[in-house]
């Protein structure tokens, strides 16, 4: 041993062994015990120190080697009498056996017996081995075979001819692993090269898709998904199988890897070692997915230096996504080297898209030629001959429907230094670049093969900032880069779907005369997050600015792309938090698109951005606010303030509908519903709800006649919805000052959380409020108990003018302090519009969720003398989005001067990360 490290650890196996002599297994455990924490110990401090992850992964593989052979030469001693009987090994496999332990990895052990059955000792022996890794804190995974029944078995099942490839002698009989190795060399590795690694790629493309076939997802899984370990360990598998090259060294021995990209994944991988490790220690038990809540942990054990935790957070997590980036690309490549003439048949054939299973003849065009829907180049210095190809060839991949053979990508890849500034001025590329942006529908494949050889980086700089660049929007599955191209897919599937929800996006698309606009500004929609900047439109309608400076757009066709990419969110933001039935919002949202050309347009992309962010978050609720915001701006460019007047033709024919469902005994509480009740409402319920309402009025009625005259308090319905996590609460009453702040506050008491509210004040001082909530668990809240707490401390609030809710909630909050002490990795965001409404002030609130934070908002609200008019929650993601409408309540002015405001920020900011008012 020469290392430093080896050298204590074989002083500390010598030392194990000095207080274990002349004890039985049992009676050493405490010294095993011992010998384990010392050596964690002395690990920890390794990586404290800047060990690398490699490094790491194979000293606590090697820790477990000297206490499985230790232990096995003292057990077999007290069976036997002799520390190695012959016809029994122990052979480590898995991760063990590649020397890849991270702290809290499976030791995973093969007992290979010579005889059909192990005797009597041996079992006897295998059971205390095992029994006493278990005791002294090991996960075990453990199985004994004999040699032939190991070799049946790798042949049986892949996933254990996979384990048993990379199995590494450990202890016992050596002469019987060697016969082990030798025939599994021969019955399972011989003439089963192509079975295998077709198995292996299916494999790993169902992986994929399980763990995540993106790279640069927002939590990605370090193992199993795309460019993780996994992918790392399949090409030294499948070199294994083919070659005997079972390392990166070996694969450039046999001319499969360069040097270079030799070094690329093995930094990638000592890397991903070493946040495994780290990811580990923190959860304190094996853990694959790097979420939100440890990236920032990870970043800060790796020296990240940047003191801001966002940006600290945004340096370890490029490095992430480009080492797992280098990993596929390399993997794919090398793969294509090895096996080029594979011809997987069924369902293999299927899912792999990298062998071809055709043979056809080459079609030769322009320097390149086309094969089995490959393209290749002709000769290596097709672009040195004509650097207008590197442009030229996307273009044929596009009209042909070829993909990148691996040789040419990494021929583009070599040649970028092509790509300069004569290059991105020049006329014949643009040319180019803007019909391939100009085919519907086949746009997103060229972009991404584009961004996949660096190519689109290059030629559009500004979007190359955003490579493996983290988003820190509560809602992005994905880098800035990934969005943007998943957007483009997004637009692209709408020219054939028939997905009946997207059948009125399909048409606008199929109307748009300019596609290339829409595909240019969905490309540079995030360009200015790469910017830091709070406010990232403004530069991204900057740098697009430029980037049609260089291609040259024609005026009109400029505007509509700037108008775009400076708006892209505003649609959705407009439609989620504003009231879509004030006039005040059609006209000033009107006023900036100007025109149902770039509404249109405007529509599309928002479409592509929400789905393009994740197609969950994109819900038929948003999409309903959206097409309502649409169909109203449309109206009102074409009509003006007629539209205004249309809406009420339909809001008669609602109420015909209600009218006829209820029949004539409700026909007077009817007509006072649809005369009080706010527009909006009309807009968010059907005839059949709205129906419902109407009864449960009347509900309220009769409680407060049972009450006598003058009763306060409302009436409570729970409707609970386990297949969505949640219930939904209807309160309906008289109005009082502060009261969806007591209502707020009776849920914090009985330990509720509220997930949204939609609140409806009539005309006549009722309310109709709507919330949806759940347990600290995210479960529904079934409990009668809840349910009667609730509303006992509401009504209590309500008839007692001295009421405190105040000892409640501190006790709630004792119980709940387990929920509500998670660090928020992103910031509280709040803005004050005084501005875009001529009566309300209108906050905007984005801050990470939890336990009472409506009644704190709510609360700060009312100690500044504010009343709420009109609120819209929503909670998505663990993430609580709010727009509260607001005016003084002394006189119902709007909230103008800077100072108001900005105690107003102040407020709710305290409020939103856990200072609240008392």
């Amino acid at each position: 041993m020469s290392t430093t490290s080896d050298k204590s650890l074989a002083h500390a196996a010598e030392d194990l062994e000095r207080q274990t002599r002349g004890k039985t297994a049992a009676e050493s455990l405490a010294a095993y015990h011992r010998f384990r924490r010392h050596e964690e110990h002395r690990l920890r401090l390794r990586i404290s120190s800047g060990a690398g992850g490699r490094e790491v992964v194979r000293q606590r593989s090697d820790l477990v080697d000297v206490l499985v052979r230790h232990l096995y030469a003292q057990v077999c001693c007290e069976h036997t009498g002799r520390p190695k009987p012959d016809g029994l090994a122990v052979v480590a496999f898995g991760g063990y056996g590649r020397r890849e332990m991270n702290p809290f990895s499976d030791v995973d052990i093969m007992f290979l017996h010579g005889k059909a059955r192990p005797d009597e000792k041996q079992a006897a022996i295998i059971q205390d081995i095992v029994r006493m890794l278990w005791d002294i804190g090991f996960k075990v995974g453990h199985s004994a075979r004999s040699v032939q029944e190991a070799i049946t078995q790798a042949n049986a099942d892949l996933q254990t001819k996979t384990s048993m490839l990379e199995s590494r002698f450990l202890c016992g009989d050596k002469d019987l692993c060697t016969k082990f190795r030798k025939e599994f060399e021969q019955k399972c590795v011989k003439g089963k090269e192509d079975a295998y690694t077709a198995w292996r790629l299916v494999n790993q493309k169902e992986l994929h898709e399980q763990y995540g076939r993106i790279i640069s997802m927002q939590e990605p899984n370090i193992k199993q998904g795309a460019g993780g370990l996994r992918d790392y360990q399949n090409l030294l598998w499948i070199g294994s199988m083919r070659h005997n090259a079972p390392t990166t060294a070996k694969l450039v021995e046999k001319k499969i890897l360069t040097e270079s990209e030799r070094r690329l994944l093995d930094k990638a991988h000592d890397f991903l070692l070493r946040v495994r490790t780290e990811m580990h220690f923190i959860n304190k038990r094996p853990t694959d997915t790097l979420t939100l809540h440890l990236q920032g942990q990870v970043a800060t054990r790796l020296h990240y230096p940047h003191k801001h935790m966002l940006r600290r957070v945004e340096d370890f997590m490029r490095d992430y996504y480009m080492h797992t980036r280098n990993i596929r690309r390399i993997m794919e490549v090398a793969v294509h080297r090895m096996v080029p003439e594979l011809k997987p048949s069924g369902h293999a054939r299927r899912l792999i898209g990298l062998f071809a299973a055709r043979d056809e003849r080459p079609e030769r065009f322009d320097g390149f030629y086309a094969k089995n829907g490959m393209l290749y180049a002709d000769t290596p210095s097709v672009f040195g001959q004509d650097p207008q190809r590197l442009m030229r060839l996307f273009q044929h991949a596009q009209v042909r429907r070829l993909a990148l053979s691996p040789e040419l990508a990494d021929l583009v890849r070599k040649r970028l230094d092509l790509v300069d500034r004569t290059f991105q001025y020049s006329r014949a590329a643009r040319e180019v670049f803007l019909a391939i942006l100009s085919r519907k529908g086949e746009v997103g494949r060229i972009l991404r093969m584009m961004h996949e050889t660096d190519f689109l980086g290059r030629y559009l700089p500004e979007f190359g900032r955003l490579t493996c660049l983290v988003q820190h929007e509560f809602f992005h599955r994905y880098t800035a880069d990934e969005h943007t191209l998943l957007c483009i897919d997004k637009l692209d599937e709408l020219i054939d779907t028939d997905d009946p929800k997207l059948k009125g996006y399909r048409a606008l698309f199929q109307q748009c005369d300019t596609p290339s606009t829409l595909y240019l500004a969905l490309l540079m929609h995030d360009t200015g997050k790469a910017e830091n900047r709070r406010h990232h439109e403004d530069a991204s309608a900057l740098l697009t600015a430029r980037v049609a400076r260089r291609l040259q757009l024609p005026s009109g066709q400029r505007r509509a792309l700037l108008l775009l990419v400076d708006n892209h969110g505003l649609l959705s933001k407009t439609a989620q938090s504003r009231n879509l039935d004030d006039p005040a919002t059609i006209s000033h949202f009107a006023g900036i698109v100007q025109s149902s050309e770039d509404l249109d347009s405007l529509m599309l992309i928002t479409l592509a951005d929400g789905r393009g962010t994740s197609d969950a978050a994109w819900s038929d609720w948003k999409e309903g606010l959206v097409w309502q915001l649409y169909r109203s701006t449309t109206a009102f460019l074409r009509q003006g303030e007629e539209s205004f007047s249309q809406q009420r033709v339909g809001l008669e024919v609602l109420q015909k509908t209600v009218a006829e469902k209820l029949g004539a005994d409700f026909a007077e509480e009817t007509a006072a519903h649809f005369a009080q009740m706010p527009e909006r409402y009309f807009r968010t319920f059907p005839a059949p709800d709205i129906a419902d309402h109407i009864r449960f009025f009347r509900e309220f009625y009769a409680a407060q006649l049972g009450e006598g005259a003058g009763g306060v308090c409302p009436v409570i319905k729970w409707v609970h919805q386990p297949e969505k996590g949640h219930s939904e609460v209807i309160v309906c009453g008289w109005d009082h000052p502060g009261l969806v702040a007591r209502i707020c506050a009776a849920f914090l008491s009985a330990r509720i959380n509220v997930l949204s509210a939609d609140i409806y004040t009539r005309g006549d001082n009722l309310v109709l409020d709507f919330f949806r909530v759940c347990d600290p668990k995210h479960r529904p809240v079934d409990s009668e108990r809840d349910h009667r707490m609730v509303e006992r401390l509401l009504d209590e609030s309500l008839l007692d003018p001295d009421f405190d809710f105040l000892p409640h909630i501190e006790k709630a909050r004792q119980r709940m302090r387990y929920f509500m002490s998670q660090e928020a990795d992103i910031p509280t965001r709040i803005t004050v519009d005084d501005r875009s409404h001529p009566v309300f002030t209108i906050v905007d609130i984005e801050t990470p969720d939890r336990m009472g934070l409506l009644y704190d908002l709510f609360a700060a609200i009312a100690n500044l003398g504010l009343s709420l008019e009109l609120a819209r929650i929503t909670t998505e993601k663990e993430v609580a989005m709010d727009t509260f409408y607001l005016v003084r309540a002394k006189d119902g002015e709007k909230i103008t001067s800077d100072r108001d405001i900005r105690a107003l920020q102040r407020a709710l900011h305290d409020a939103a990360v856990g200072s609240p008012a008392k």
